[in-house]
């Protein structure tokens, strides 16, 4: 039956209104799809795009330099490329691996293995240097490229190698100065944005930093002449002496500035994976030893400033042996009556036990603290030891006596020079230090580092002295240990022409841990002094682990340090007097330890 015309046109009207309604919510919805895209998402969008089309490079921080006092540089960041590849673009990796093995010195294999990784980057070899960097580059091959990174470089090679340290292949401080200081040194990464055009080419789309922004140059208080000077006698004196090891500590002797720390043998930085650890240590800080006979103006200073002993007594040293409860104690030689500056200049064991042992535990225990013993001396070295001081409610009778004369407690050698400084310094303990300043990028000198509230953190600036005995009680001590390097004296060959010389030898037995007793055929020989002794300009220890040809502080330590403090002295321009004069007319005989 045929629709009606008025019915047909209906039918076309409700076609086309729903087609129009249709339309209108398609075009809603793409509306509402760009009002999404372009304004709800667009940061999203945006920065997905950017991501396919730009990258951030990072560039590592060039790192701070170290310097001794005189800005000699010891250490120093050079720039050098490393190479890496993206094996998925090498077109052939076998050839590849065939041109670079003779250039970097690299097996064959093993180069393949990384060539044909799996992985979108790999590293080929860190840190090249300028000559295989440069016939790479020629080569021109496909997936192969560099990154400029920096290697640390120590321009003296084994010179100061324990105290300065070394760094990783990252750049980062591992051991010595430039672990303890890594903050300050490293610096923080810079970074710039790139755009990539094709396949390989960048373009940059911001301004690209320069390498200095945050890293410190830390400026050292060691003099390199000086730390030659003590490397040299200490190289020179092992070796004669055929011993295990050395150690010497040159302070000036007002400020506590630590103007060498040596030991021999030492190591190379720039190549330390070729040195064992106990080469890489910085024994003079890190390490622990009985003093010995060193310590007994510790002893003695000690009893002195309390009063137990007058500087007008006499002590009777038992003819060479005195016996405690069921221990045997003994000197070198047979004294018998002797005067308080005899008992240092012959350096009596018996005499030092007895004059230990008229204060308590408890107060002797005091001074031992008062000199910086039992405790770090927060010098500013890497790894300072805080040796071993015991409780003074566990010491039995023996104990009292040994630690009175040097065994029985553990010291470092930084200890004991900066304790042997204060008969230099009218009983005044002066703090060692190692760093002077700092300085940034500008050359600008900082004292002290602060944080984000301006509180400082960090600071290298006045530093506080502790009295530990009377003054008049310092210069007592002093002129005893003058006598030590008299005729007659323990340490004769520490003796210098036209200087006063005031100083200690010590001889001390080791330790044996697996035979539980000491050892009777290994020694620890050293000798700590300072000169010219009426105007202390510097403060000097040797310690020389199991010397061979003799074992005494006097015969192997004593001439080291007089070899030191004569260079030093006259670099200095400290000349000689004719009237400094190290005789004594009074003395006689000789001892030897």
């Amino acid at each position: 039956m045929n629709q009606s015309p008025r019915f047909q046109l209906y039918s076309f009207k409700t076609r086309l209104l729903t087609v129009l309604v249709a339309f209108v919510l398609c075009f809603l919805a793409v509306l509402g799809r760009v009002f999404y895209l372009q304004i709800l998402k667009a940061d999203y969008y945006t920065n997905k795009a950017k991501s396919q089309h730009e990258r951030t490079v990072t560039l590592e921080p060039r790192r701070g330099r170290i310097l001794d006092k005189n800005g000699r540089i010891m250490a120093v960041s050079i720039q050098l490329k490393s190479l890496f590849a993206r094996p998925g673009q090498i077109d052939s990796p076998t050839q590849a691996a065939r041109l670079l093995s003779p250039i970097l010195n690299t097996p064959y294999h093993k180069l393949l293995i990384e060539l044909k990784s799996k992985s979108n980057f790999v590293w080929i070899k860190r840190k090249l240097p300028p000559d295989q960097w440069k016939q790479v580059q020629k080569l021109n091959l496909s997936g192969i490229g560099f990154i400029e990174e920096f290697r640390r470089y120590y321009p003296n090679g084994n010179f100061a190698g324990q105290l300065l340290g070394y760094t990783g292949i990252d750049s980062q401080g591992l051991e010595g100065v430039e672990n303890k200081y890594e903050s300050l040194l490293a610096g923080k990464p810079a970074a710039y944005i790139v755009e990539k055009e094709g396949m390989y080419r960048t373009v940059p789309l911001s301004n690209i930093p320069k390498i200095m922004p945050d890293q410190y140059s830390l400026h050292l208080t060691i003099d390199s002449t000086i730390q030659h000077f003590a490397e040299k006698a200490l190289r020179d004196g092992v070796i004669k002496t055929r011993a295990d090891r050395g150690t010497v500590i040159v302070l000036h002797s007002k400020t506590g500035a630590i103007l060498a720390m040596a030991s021999y043998p030492g190591f190379d930085p720039n190549r330390y994976q070729h040195y064992s650890r106990a080469l890489q240590l910085n024994r003079a800080a890190t390490s622990g030893y009985e003093p010995g006979s060193t310590f007994k103006m510790v002893t003695i200073a000690a009893a002195l400033n309390e009063g137990m002993i007058s500087p007008e007594q006499e002590f009777f040293c038992e003819n060479g042996k005195y016996k405690i409860g069921r221990n045997l104690v003994r000197d070198t030689s047979p004294h018998g009556i002797m005067t308080l500056k005899q008992v240092l200049k012959k350096s009596s064991n018996i005499c030092a036990a007895k004059i230990g042992m008229s204060m308590s535990p408890a107060k002797f225990h005091e001074y031992i603290l008062r000199f910086g013993f039992g405790q770090r001396p927060n010098s500013g070295v890497a790894a300072e030891a805080s040796g071993r001081v015991i409780s003074p409610k566990k010491w039995q009778t023996i104990d009292h006596a040994n630690i009175s004369f040097g065994q029985a407690i553990l010291v470092s050698p930084l200890q004991m020079v900066s304790a042997a400084n204060v008969f230099a310094n009218e009983g005044q303990w002066v703090p060692p230090y190692i760093v002077e300043h700092l300085s940034d990028h500008n050359g600008q000198i900082l004292r002290e580092i602060k944080d984000n509230e301006g509180k400082p953190i960090l600071s290298f600036g006045e530093r506080i002295q502790n009295t530990v005995v009377e003054a008049s009680v310092a210069g007592l001590v002093k002129e005893y240990l003058v006598s030590v390097t008299q005729q007659g004296g323990t340490a004769v060959k520490a003796a210098i022409k036209g200087y006063q010389v005031a100083g200690k030898t010590g001889t001390s037995q080791i330790y044996d841990q697996q035979l539980g007793r000491y050892s009777k055929t290994r020694y620890i020989a050293s000798f700590v002094g300072f000169a010219p002794a009426s105007e202390p300009l510097v403060t000097v220890l040797v310690v020389v682990e199991q010397p061979r040809t003799s074992y005494y502080g006097g015969s192997v330590a004593a001439p080291i340090f007089k070899e030191i403090v004569q260079r030093t002295l006259l670099f200095e321009d400290v000349l000689p007097f004719p009237e400094e004069s190290n005789s004594d007319s009074s003395s006689q005989g000789k001892a030897l330890n």
